[in-house]
């Protein structure tokens, strides 16, 4: 595994090629680290790629093409070594491709391509999927970033809220052991904060589908201080995960879902998946302004 920085004026962006993610962003100001830093006795991750599922698949199964296939939480994607495919200044590119060992859990061609791009003090993550095989490829992408928070230890975790660009009237979609029980909560109702506190997070991440912002923000109540803003226009599903005693908020990003309770073996028609044709390519991508 190795390390990678990327710098400029205001900020010092490191990225590990295993799992192409996203380990340190610190302010040259103040010093101030925004990434969690993966305490093992905690959480140990940072910012997983996930792919090419999002969330659980029940008994950890899909079937595709009258075989069954086995895949963890969140796909493979984050375990794996990327290569470095181009860098500059202000730029690095990460990619991973099919392998023997990733068509046995995933039997397709694929290429992953994520570019992060630092630029004042806003980080721009973009990523490609290319489908390199001649059949059409089910897959879901999504990202995991944790943000530390509170930022000073003299605060309250209960001090902060998250703001969302519009006001929102939306549900949650309740997890039970990680997959989705089809029962909702309502948590919005017209309203563009939602107030943070250790209990909303005893039932696993909120799920939200939908939301019509394309931008959520950390905020201290007391004074109305930013921590980051995540902008995810063209991500139509939204989760926001705390282990629960932590000090970090992951805001995430996501094209696809974890699996029903009920399950739906077949991988082409679980909810959230995308299809990309054959020699097709995907692209998505999702910023994060540090304050």
């Amino acid at each position: 595994m190795a390390n990678y920085i990327l710098e400029n004026d205001y900020l010092t962006a490191t990225f590990k090629s295993e799992g192409a993610e996203i380990s340190s962003v610190r302010s040259k100001e103040s010093n101030q680290e925004y990434i969690w830093q993966a305490d093992p006795a905690v959480w140990a991750r940072h910012a997983p790629v996930l792919f090419p599922i999002v969330g659980r698949l029940k008994n950890d199964q899909y079937q595709l093409n009258g075989s069954t296939y086995s895949m963890g939480q969140h796909g493979f994607a984050r375990d794996q070594n990327f290569s470095v495919i181009d860098q500059s200044s202000s730029e690095i590119t990460f990619g991973l491709t099919a392998s023997p060992e990733t068509q046995t859990l995933y039997p397709f061609n694929f290429v992953l391509d994520i570019q992060y791009t630092l630029q004042e003090k806003q980080l721009t993550v973009a990523y490609q999927v290319t489908n390199q095989g001649q059949e059409t490829m089910p897959f879901s992408l999504g990202a995991h970033p944790a943000f530390y928070c509170p930022t000073q230890r003299d605060q309250k975790w209960e001090e902060y809220h998250l703001l969302f660009e519009k006001p929102e009237t939306l549900n949650r979609h309740l997890l039970h052991d990680g997959l989705r029980s089809g029962e909702t909560e309502p948590l919005l109702a017209n309203e563009d904060t939602l107030s943070l506190h250790r209990a909303l997070f005893e039932s696993d991440a909120i799920i939200f589908k939908n939301p019509t912002s394309n931008w959520v923000r950390i905020v201290r109540q007391s004074d109305g201080q930013a921590i980051v803003t995540v902008t995810f226009t063209g991500f139509p599903y939204l989760g926001i995960w705390q282990k629960v005693g932590a000090d970090f908020y992951c805001i995430e990003p996501w094209c696809g879902l974890a699996d029903t309770q009920a399950g739906q073996l077949n991988f082409t028609k679980k909810e959230g998946i995308l299809k990309l044709s054959p020699e097709k390519k995907f692209k998505a991508a999702y910023q994060i302004k540090f304050h």
